[in-house]
């Protein structure tokens, strides 16, 4: 429904085709819905996930436990 037309300003036809607009909505989307459903997306071959190098520990972005930076309260 359109937010600009106030229900109680309309005339009864510009009431009925505003009724008929929101239930074709309704009935397309159920239509794709159920199109969609039936024929699912094909399946993208997944790729193997990357191994942990040993000198992929000295370039990470992780936070170090022994953190130079500080903050001071007062």
């Amino acid at each position: 429904m359109r937010t600009d037309l106030d229900p109680s300003q309309m005339t009864p036809d510009e009431r009925r085709r505003e009724a008929v607009a929101i239930l074709a909505s309704g009935l397309r989307r159920l239509r794709d819905r159920v199109a969609l459903a039936a024929h699912p997306a094909p399946e993208i071959p997944s790729c193997p996930a990357p191994a942990n190098l040993p000198e992929a520990a000295e370039k990470s972005l992780e936070a170090v436990p022994d953190n130079p930076l500080s903050v001071h309260v007062g």
